[in-house]
């Protein structure tokens, strides 16, 4: 398979994730927190909308967009971080026009429509991050924040380098 259809599958993939699971998460919640069933559109926004629920549903979104960004990462095998920044800002954009031009873009409170725009993105960048970690580890080539091999490390780049190369001289 080639690098380019990879890459679309990755993407493509990592935003069906997101909205094969949503979804059925945020209607099996509704249902289980209503006290008589669902009959219509009315009544399904009136369980969804309460402060409760909302915030369920904004955590399991940030769960699954951390699933999602992970799977993009590793569909994608390589440039991790760069598959899953294109899926978030897709993503982002689908969500920002859902809310401001979409058939209910009024039907969910304000603060939730930030709330899925501000955690969404970041959330698919963490699990691609996480993904991109575990590489390393498996590869035994993981470097701690300041570029430094990490305590157990099987890095064999010289104390003092970043990435195989002399790191430059600091002067005083």
């Amino acid at each position: 398979m080639g690098v380019g259809v990879r890459s679309v599958i990755a993407v493509l993939g990592g935003l069906a994730v997101i909205s094969l699971v949503t979804q059925p998460l945020e209607f099996s919640l509704v249902n289980a927190v209503a006290t008589e069933p669902i009959t219509d559109m009315a009544a399904y926004l009136a369980v969804r909308n309460q402060p409760s629920v909302l915030g369920a549903m904004l955590a399991a979104n940030a769960l699954v967009a951390t699933l999602a960004g992970y799977l993009v990462a590793k569909v994608a095998g390589t440039r991790e971080m760069s598959h899953a920044a294109a899926a978030a800002m897709l993503k982002t954009a689908a969500l920002a026009y859902g809310f401001t031009l979409g058939d209910f873009a009024s039907a969910t409170p304000v603060w939730m429509r930030v709330s899925l725009l501000v955690t969404t993105g970041p959330a698919m960048l963490a699990g691609a991050a996480i993904r991109a970690r575990a590489v390393q580890l498996a590869n035994g080539s993981a470097l701690d924040l300041a570029g430094e091999p990490s305590a157990g490390s099987q890095h064999s780049s010289p104390r003092g380098t970043r990435n195989g190369l002399a790191a430059p001289e600091v002067r005083q």
